[in-house]
């Protein structure tokens, strides 16, 4: 339940007013009830030195004393004179006078000698004890004084006895007296109280209004300052308070709008998360990156991106170690590799993920690796056999001509690969730095099939190898002449190579629809499926060792492929039946044009 200002105001009041009478009240009741029945020890004291005098006298002057026969009556009448119960026990503990006992039940009333009073009476003290009493069926206030020697042995005990029923009835007077003035000073406070909570209420009504049209946006609205007290200096303070807040939240919304656009600027990926490891902020490139159509706000790291390590350096961020950790995550373009930074946020217990795309500086450096060590490797088997046969020939091999002409021969060969292997190097390197100048043109395609037979015709001579065109004279296609002639060359060259002795190979060219498709077939042995789509990687050789033993630098195919792109166009590689292989290079056809250079071929 919700309560108002004036409520709790009231509500206050009245329990500080009730709890404050309840208290007096009780301290009071506990306070007269204590002065009262020390009244009535004093009084029943007095009550018993009385009665035990006035026994002792009676019973000197009676021959039988300390007899129920003797006593009682006297016990009766002290009992109404004082307006309260005597009781009178003989040494032995044996009633033998009660005023509320008839003489003739006196015999049959238990034996007091261990009653607490009378074990604690004195000749001039008073021994008291507070307990029900089966007798008159109520609680009891006991005294109880020595009287006197008798014939039995001890002394007799005079008992006075008052109901407690009499301090009740006296509280209960005076507690109804507390009550009905606790209810007057309570009536008197929810007046005071009603009022004084009127005259503030209006006030704090208008503070209040004021206050939450400010909090609503009312920038002009200022809290009124009718006064000099409590109130207007409170009012004072809001219009201060809302003054340094509307220029702290301006602020923060120019500097939150920098962040956001610094952030979103970003190539980096940068998810914030709290301390729940829940996403709380993502820039354009993370969900780009990492889920293009998900909604990342507001769900946990791992159920977005269930990658543990993530969640391992996260906890170390959270608790206040900077991580950083390499991964690997399937996006929409396929496996990425990410460096990822992980930042505490601060008071908040949260972090801030900062993901680096390093994809393809990692696929470079491979490639540089790659490159180093089979250039490396390329180079030396070559510039090796050259050192050796040079040695060998110093050391005396010049002065055998068959042994020298044999080492000469091994030294020309190997220089020839040894130069076409920088030849190749230096092609390609061009061709990937942007540097291989690409004249497109409209091209004879029976012009180029012509050239390229002669450019190879002592290769196929050397291995009697038959070179068939199969090419439409009206063909055209459009790219650059010497580049398109070194593709065919490089892969006819191939085909003759590794075809069989005697062999066919086929150079052909066919329209399909914008595009020209050029092919090399061969009837080699072919090439294996896994290994089809890795033929145009830099030194990929399907058969390494026949490769080199056929002077194959390993370049050739990448060069070809570079080539072809370079031109618009693309290659591929197609298995024959019932053996062999087909190379082919996809290039625009020429529709139209008449301005081929057929001399260059020529």
């Amino acid at each position: 339940m919700n309560f108002g200002v004036r409520a709790k105001f009231l509500i206050v009041t009245i329990l500080i007013v009730a709890v404050t009478d309840l208290a007096a009240g009780v301290y009071l009741q506990w306070r007269l009830q204590a002065a009262t029945e020390r009244r009535m020890e004093v009084e029943l004291a007095r009550f018993a030195r009385a009665s035990r005098n006035l026994l002792e006298h009676g019973a000197s002057a009676n021959s039988d004393a300390w007899t129920a026969a003797a006593i009682d009556p006297l016990a009766d009448q002290l009992g109404a004179s004082f307006n309260a119960r005597v009781t009178v026990v003989r040494g032995d503990g044996k009633v033998v006078g009660d005023s509320e006992v008839p003489l003739s039940e006196i015999a049959a009333v238990d034996n007091h000698a261990k009653r607490p009073e009378v074990l604690a009476a004195g000749a001039d003290t008073c021994g008291l004890s507070r307990r029900y009493s089966n007798t008159v069926n109520t609680e009891m206030l006991y005294c109880a004084m020595l009287a006197g020697s008798p014939d039995v042995a001890g002394a007799a005990v005079v008992r006075v006895a008052t109901p407690l029923e009499t301090v009740g009835d006296s509280i209960a007077g005076i507690r109804a007296i507390l009550v009905v003035g606790g209810l007057l000073s309570l009536g008197l406070a929810i007046g005071a109280g009603l009022v004084a909570s009127r005259m503030m209420y209006g006030r704090v009504r208008e503070l209040m209004e004021a206050a939450r049209a400010m909090a609503e946006g009312d920038k002009d609205r200022r809290l009124p300052i009718a006064s000099s007290d409590e109130f207007g200096g409170l009012a004072g303070s809001l219009n201060r308070v809302s003054e340094e807040l509307e220029r702290t939240v301006k602020e923060l919304a120019a500097e939150r709008d920098l962040f956001e656009t610094v952030i979103h600027s970003m190539d980096e990926a940068v998810l914030a998360v709290d301390s729940d490891q829940r996403i709380i902020s993502s820039n354009r490139s993370a969900r780009e990156l990492l889920s293009p159509s998900a909604e990342l706000h507001g769900r946990l790291l791992l159920e977005a991106f269930p990658i543990p390590q993530l969640s391992e350096v996260l906890d170390h961020a959270v608790r206040g170690e900077a991580r950083s950790i390499d991964i690997t995550v399937e996006s929409s373009a396929g496996l990425r590799h990410l460096m990822v930074r992980a930042t505490p946020q601060g008071e908040s217990g949260g972090a801030v993920l900062v993901m680096h795309d390093v994809t393809e500086i990692r696929r470079l450096e491979t490639v540089r690796r790659d490159f180093v060590a089979n250039v490396s490797h390329e180079l030396r088997t070559p510039v090796s056999i050259i050192q050796a046969n040079t040695e060998t020939l110093l050391s005396g091999a010049l002065e055998e001509p068959v042994l020298a002409r044999r080492f000469l021969d091994a030294i020309r060969r190997n220089s020839e690969r040894l130069g076409q292997l920088i030849s190749d190097l230096l092609d390609i390197s061009r061709i990937e730095a942007g540097k291989y100048t690409i004249e497109m043109r409209a091209l004879s395609m029976a012009s180029v099939g012509h050239a390229v037979s002669k450019s190879v015709s002592e290769s196929c001579r050397r291995r009697t190898v038959t070179l068939e065109l199969d090419i439409d004279p009206d063909l055209r296609v459009r790219g650059d002449a010497s580049a398109l002639e070194q593709i065919l060359v490089n892969l006819v060259e191939n085909a003759v190579k590794y075809g069989p002795e005697g062999g066919l190979v086929e150079l052909g060219a066919v329209r399909q629809g914008s595009s020209v498709r050029i092919e090399v077939r061969d009837r080699g042995p072919g090439i294996a499926p896994d290994q089809r789509r890795r033929v145009f990687e830099r030194f990929y050789r399907v058969d390494p060792g026949r490769s080199r033993h056929m002077g194959g630098t390993g370049l050739g195919l990448a060069i070809v492929k570079n080539l072809s792109e370079a031109m618009g166009g693309e290659v591929g590689v197609d298995p024959r039946e019932p053996v062999g292989s087909c190379f082919w290079v996809r290039l625009a056809a020429s529709v139209g044009d008449s301005d081929d250079d057929d001399d260059e071929f020529g």
